[in-house]
């Protein structure tokens, strides 16, 4: 077998795993908001059914956000392994107690618990999705694939069984990955602080921030373009106890067209083209209000929704999975989000947009939708150019590329971030030992190790003889 077919075999593992991990917690995550809701109408009336819909989504906010707190507050790494598993042994308890618990009270106090542990769990799997995917071209599909699997079977579950018997599925699965992630460790960075993604100047991080605002502002305006009928689909469900329409039907399948569309363009040229696909579908969101009026469409109208919905979700989580590796805090901004997009919705339900007249309404989605263009084109998104042709042209009169180019081209191939780059550079042009190169770099010698032992992962490598022969494989097939 040869390296090519060896090297495809390993991401095509490590691609199947993250799309199964991520898959497990969107299911734990629509099921457990699903369940809550539902169970809701035999403790609640419509009022405060309405109200705990919304805290839910706080709550799991606050959670993703925590999932970054907690990992300053505990330091050490078996600290942060167990803090996983208690978290879920909490999330686990709630919903369990969930099945039992009839006085309002500690049902309410119960599904808080439930939100918010689920919420933090979600910051880890949303942290581990950014850290392994960020650098690879599968991140689009790896998303795509186990978002869908997650819709696909919670569809099953509701439409042919019973939402009660997915809970059982939810609690094994999620607390198995847990564990698994618990024993095993695959990743050094799930218990360790992340390796820094470059030195820092304050010009790159003047630019991060600006992508970090912009990208939030986006986040806010595709909220507030589908708000309008989250909110009326959210009360009307209530109100008819999800008989005569039901949030969660056949037209929710919908989402993985959204997933799919978003995930596989994301996956072209580093999400390049994804912000321009986003925008072409909030077009259609901005018809739904007026859709909504004849209930008659309104299967149609759910289609067009939830085809929205996903691919909204699928770009907010692709943008900062994306940049949070440049951030200081990865783990915040992976899921960020998902934190933007659940306090927006409560915000915008508290204020009751969805009660403005229906020309209020398509005015504020119209003015969002501009909002979106100017702050995508003011981050520099929707400048496509014609990249091809000036590939082409570059390469036809091209000079031969010096020794230096030629690394910085290897280490682009083999996804390494700028400061991994010079660790590479010292590892293949010098002779320094280990403690003379982290003290060239001024980093600790443990730090060093954990840049090389990235390095050969990311070159699949084991050692720095290996790792100069497959640089010099390299270099012959350049010339």
């Amino acid at each position: 077998m040869d390296l090519g077919s060896v090297k495809h075999k390993i991401k095509k593992y490590k691609i199947t795993f993250l799309s199964g991990f991520f898959a497990v917690y969107m299911f734990e995550y629509m099921v457990t908001l699903t369940f809550i809701d539902q169970k809701n109408a035999g403790v609640f009336g419509p009022v405060w059914q309405l109200a705990l819909h919304y805290i839910d989504y706080v709550l799991i906010a606050v959670g993703f956000a925590s999932f970054a707190l907690l990992r300053k507050i505990f330091r050490g790494e078996k600290a942060r392994i167990r803090l996983l598993v208690v978290i879920n042994l909490v999330y686990f308890v709630s919903i369990l107690a969930l099945y039992f618990v009839r006085d309002a009270f500690a049902y309410f106090a119960l599904a808080m618990l439930a939100s918010l542990s689920l919420g933090v769990l979600g910051g880890m799997v949303y942290f581990c999705m950014s850290r392994a995917l960020c650098q690879t071209v599968y991140i689009g599909r790896a998303m795509a694939a186990g978002a869908s699997m997650a819709v696909v079977t919670q569809y099953v579950l509701q439409e042919y069984l019973d939402i009660l018997l997915g809970i059982p599925v939810v609690l094994v699965l999620g607390f198995s990955a847990t564990l698994w992630l618990a024993v095993n460790k695959p990743w050094s960075w799930l218990g360790e602080d992340c390796l820094p993604y470059e030195k820092g100047s304050p010009e790159t991080e003047k630019d991060v921030r600006k992508q970090l605002f912009i990208l939030s502002l986006t986040v806010i305006a595709l909220s507030l373009i589908g708000t309008f009928y989250d909110t009326q689909m959210t009360r009307l469900n209530v109100q008819t106890n999800y008989q005569e329409f039901n949030y969660y039907s056949w037209p929710r399948l919908f989402l993985i067209a959204g997933f799919c569309l978003i995930g596989f363009i994301g996956d072209i040229q580093k999400q390049k083209y994804v912000p321009i696909a986003t925008l072409c579908v909030a077009m259609f969101g901005v018809f739904n209000p007026i859709l909504l009026g004849e209930l008659e469409d309104y299967h149609f109208n759910m289609c067009l929704y939830y085809t929205c919905l996903g691919a909204n979700v699928a770009y907010f989580n692709l943008m900062f999975w994306n940049i949070a590796q440049k951030t200081r805090l990865p783990e915040l901004w992976a899921g960020m989000g998902r934190v933007v997009s659940g306090l927006a919705d409560c915000v915008l339900a508290a204020v009751r947009i969805a009660d403005l007249p229906l020309n209020w309404v398509i005015g504020i989605d119209i003015l969002m939708f501009v909002v979106l263009v100017i702050s995508l084109a003011a981050g520099g998104y929707l400048l496509i150019g014609n990249t091809a042709g000036k590939t082409q042209a570059a390469s036809a009169g091209k000079p031969e590329m010096t020794p230096q180019q030629r690394l910085e081209l290897y280490a682009r191939r083999s996804g390494l971030t700028p400061r991994e780059t010079e660790v590479l550079e010292m590892l293949l042009t010098t002779e320094d030992s280990v403690q003379e190169i982290a003290d060239s770099l001024y980093i600790s010698r443990r730090m060093l190790q954990r840049y090389i032992a990235s390095i050969y992962e990311k070159t699949e490598t084991n050692t720095r003889i290996g790792l100069y022969q497959r640089y010099t494989g390299f270099e012959l097939q350049e010339e």
